[in-house]
């Protein structure tokens, strides 16, 4: 006959009350697992903050490193919840229009949920746009083209702060200070205290024509001539091929002409700090 079963860890009967469920090397049955989980989980809730902490510091203590390994994959899960993955879409288009536009930039780069989350709210790229100052219209609900529209304007501005926005060259020829300045079509006029003007062209940096006029206050031209205010308070007009003054003007006193108002081929129209205004043809 076999010899009766008896419990492992007291040698007794099988039927051991004491040890009833409990396996070798500490395992336990699944069903008196769960109701010692239960009878564990139902008192820890009731110790207080400190008692809670002493708890978990103490069962830390006695952990080895798989436990270890296991409560650090996920800590990070637990206290880093994805709140905006949580949310209902709605509610969370309601709190993103209340970041201003940088922070919603960095929101992009948290993760690709919140990239897309924030990339599908048209209204908070609207706001974004109009932080800037840019005129809204309503009509279009393109998110894609809002975020465009807000970054482009944001790299610029970037450019300008970093004075990065414009390419800058300098165009050499005057002697003197540069007093008057007009640019039309990608030809810039010049006029200076050396008692000449000249047109270059902005893209070469060419000088095109030079002509000697008087000291000039203001300038103007179109493709056949050029019109200058002087500060002896005349104008003048000059050929561009030939360096001719065709026509000169006086009638203005008192202080340099401030300004021209417009130019067409046959007339000028200053105005002048005297308070007149002068039609010439």
């Amino acid at each position: 006959m076999s010899a009766p079963a008896r419990c492992y860890y007291c040698s007794r009967d099988a039927l051991c009350n004491g040890h009833q469920g409990i396996l070798p090397h500490g395992h336990m049955e699944r069903k008196d697992f769960n109701a010692w989980l239960e009878t564990l989980s139902s008192t820890f809730i009731t110790l207080t903050e400190t008692q809670k902490n002493e708890t978990l510091d103490h069962l830390i203590s006695l952990s080895g490193a798989v436990q270890l390994r296991h409560l650090s994959n996920n800590l990070e899960t637990l206290l880093k919840r994805d709140f905006l993955k949580l949310l209902p879409l709605e509610l969370g288009f309601y709190l993103l229009k209340w970041l201003d536009p940088s922070t919603l930039l960095n929101c992009c780069s948290v993760s690709k949920q919140w990239n897309k989350v924030i990339s599908a709210c048209t209204e908070v790229w609207q706001e974004a746009c109009r932080s800037l100052g840019w005129q809204i219209d309503e009509t279009i609900q393109d998110t894609l083209h809002w975020k465009k529209i807000y970054l482009k304007a944001v790299r610029r501005i970037k450019q300008l702060q970093d004075k990065e926005a414009f390419e800058t060259s300098s165009l050499i020829g005057h002697s003197a200070r540069v007093y008057a300045l007009y640019y039309k079509d990608g030809l810039l006029c010049t006029g200076s205290d050396d008692l000449s003007a000249k047109l270059w062209d902005v893209c070469t940096g060419q000088c095109i024509y030079g002509i000697q006029t008087h000291t000039c206050a203001t300038v103007k031209f179109d493709e056949q001539k050029l019109v200058t205010g002087s500060f002896d308070n005349t104008v003048a007009c000059w050929d561009w091929s030939s360096g001719t003054k065709t026509q000169n003007f006086r009638g203005h006193t008192g202080a340099d002409p401030d300004r021209f108002i417009c130019l067409q081929l046959h007339l000028s129209l200053t105005a002048h700090p005297d308070q007149t205004e002068m039609l010439w043809t």
